[in-house]
């Protein structure tokens, strides 16, 4: 979100937060079936594609089976959060539409849980009993069984669904700050609660034109060209003087706006929003998501980032927009018809951002072992006011839930041998 020198320095929250872990176990297997030619004829047909990935898993098979917390909620609507931890099992490579069956470990030996199939990630999500579980699926006549996880109960530090009729006063702040940017300013543009709204449990972040300055022209450039605007209200809310965090898993249930010209985001800045040069252990910006709109070739993706300053606000970015998180729409949709949860695993190591619960980004460089504080927001920076019109400002970014959970350990992963089964 590009915060800058204009930011207010002051107040100190409390910490509530940890280190955190989500038990990953992955397995190796090597295949004993040498891989066959695939009719090129036929390539784009869906019947060869799942051919060709079958015979690739005839060599080496990676399996994963992550024990995570319920951030695994896609859908249209919104909805209560989920209370049983997440089973994410993942094959690579992928297998779209292959079997995955979960096995719970009993008295009696391995049983059959629940069964479902892969998905673009290569992945099959559960949402199983407390329990041993491991996974299988087969292919080429080979099966291949992961290493285990035992799921754990996961009671969240914080918890907001918005179900009353306004935003928590106790929680949340709007963050009153013009031109807040030192690298993307908003020059016509101030946040207001006017611009957004808490209605059907759902928090809607949105722009708006800016009552006090109607029929105003706003001069601004960017990038070297000038341009003009009209007076905006954005929206942006931040937990910065009630709730901060170290370490955790951040989730946040999000249907994105479709306008563009605007940019909605879930991100975390430091307790009293300040940096200190060239160490961003002492503080950083996370950027959960941020979405641009639609782009109109179909092509939209979520973008996540870490940044940081040296001296002279010199800004240090990690991070990208990945087209991967596409694989977790649904067949026909965009982001805007759905929401999904987004997240972060942040421990005093690394990153893990993932969505629905599948990593697309882990980043290990600029890891922040202070508190930070969540920030909610849908913003009109100055470089994107071309493409804003008027017809848009009703478009909101919606948010169903936020939650954090605490950390358990400061270790986030596991890694386990196994063997391929006949």
């Amino acid at each position: 979100m590009h915060t800058g020198s204009a930011l207010d320095r002051s107040k100190s929250v409390r910490t509530l937060g940890r280190g955190l872990s989500a038990l990953v176990v992955t397995v190796l297997f090597l295949g004993l079936v040498p891989a066959t030619a695939q009719a090129t004829t036929e390539a784009t047909t869906q019947a060869t594609a799942q051919a060709a990935a079958q015979a690739k898993r005839a060599g080496t098979v990676r399996g994963t089976l992550a024990s995570l917390p319920p951030i695994v909620q896609p859908g249209a609507s919104a909805a209560a959060p989920q209370d049983t931890g997440s089973l994410i099992a993942t094959f690579a490579p992928a297998h779209p539409g292959g079997r995955v069956t979960l096995e719970r470990k009993t008295s009696r030996g391995w049983k059959v849980e629940a069964t479902a199939v892969e998905d673009a990630w290569g992945s099959a999500a559960f949402s199983p009993r407390r329990g041993t579980y491991r996974a299988r699926t087969t292919s080429s006549g080979r099966t291949w069984t992961t290493g285990t996880v035992t799921t754990d109960r996961w009671t969240p530090e914080f918890e907001d669904t918005f179900s009353g009729a306004s935003l928590d006063s106790s929680v949340w702040n709007d963050q009153r700050r013009e031109h807040e940017s030192v690298y993307a300013p908003r020059t016509c543009a101030r946040v207001d609660a006017a611009a957004r709204r808490v209605q059907g449990g759902v928090l809607h972040l949105g722009v708006a034109d800016d009552p006090a300055r109607a029929g105003m022209p706003c001069q601004y450039t960017s990038n070297g060209v000038a341009g003009t605007s009209r007076y905006l209200l954005n929206s942006q809310v931040a937990t910065e003087y009630t709730r901060s965090f170290r370490h955790g898993i951040v989730a946040a249930r999000i249907k994105p706006q479709r306008a563009k010209g605007m940019h909605s985001g879930f991100w975390l800045l430091p307790s009293g929003t300040t940096y200190v040069d060239g160490a961003p252990a002492l503080g950083t910006e996370i950027d959960v998501m941020e979405f641009f709109g639609e782009n109109g070739r179909g092509t939209e993706a979520i973008g996540s980032h870490v940044h940081y300053y040296e001296a002279n606000w010199k800004k240090v970015s990690l991070g990208d927009y990945f087209p991967s998180t596409r694989r977790s729409l649904g067949k026909g949709r965009s982001w805007w018809d759905e929401f999904h949860v987004f997240s972060v695993e942040w421990t005093d190591r690394e990153y893990v951002f993932r969505v629905d619960g599948r990593e697309y980004y882990r980043e290990a460089k600029a890891v922040s072992q202070v508190p930070q504080y969540l920030v909610l927001s849908n913003l009109t920076s100055d470089y994107e006011l071309d493409e804003l019109t008027a017809d848009e400002l009703g478009d909101t970014a919606q948010v169903d839930w936020v939650r954090v959970f605490d950390a358990t350990s400061h270790q986030a992963s596991k890694v386990s041998v196994g063997r391929t089964a006949h």
